[in-house]
């Protein structure tokens, strides 16, 4: 198995609904998205998948939520923009730009800070 990562940033405000804490009041976060791709086969010329690709698709879904108050972008107006909800968004939403019979993402994880992160897969 081949596996691709790319890294990229965005930079978000959100406000935990229901949470018992801070985190409930307006807060802002410089969220790193580390985005790993799985492929068992490599093309013509050797590659699973160009990283170029996987950069300009995870930019697609970061354009989304750069600069936002994540409350109020979908699904996040109704789901609670938590971290894990977060990954899981990035995961479904690159998934759908990128996915094929031979490339598939495999996990992605989200940095809160330097400090908190959060893993997702389906594995």
């Amino acid at each position: 198995m081949f596996v691709l990562k790319i890294v990229t940033d965005f930079a978000s405000a959100h406000s935990l609904r229901d949470y018992p804490g801070d985190c409930s009041r307006l807060h802002g976060h410089n969220w790193q998205v580390e985005m790993l791709v799985a492929s068992k086969v490599l093309d013509d010329i050797g590659m699973a998948i160009d990283f170029r690709e996987i950069k300009n698709q995870t930019k697609v879904v970061v354009k989304r939520l750069d600069h936002q108050y994540l409350n109020d972008v979908a699904p996040f107006d109704k789901l609670n923009p938590t971290a894990e909800n977060i990954a899981k968004y990035f995961y479904d939403e690159v998934g759908l730009l990128i996915n094929n019979q031979d490339v598939r993402v495999k996990e992605v994880t989200i940095w809160e800070t330097l400090r908190a992160s959060v893993t997702y897969s389906e594995d």
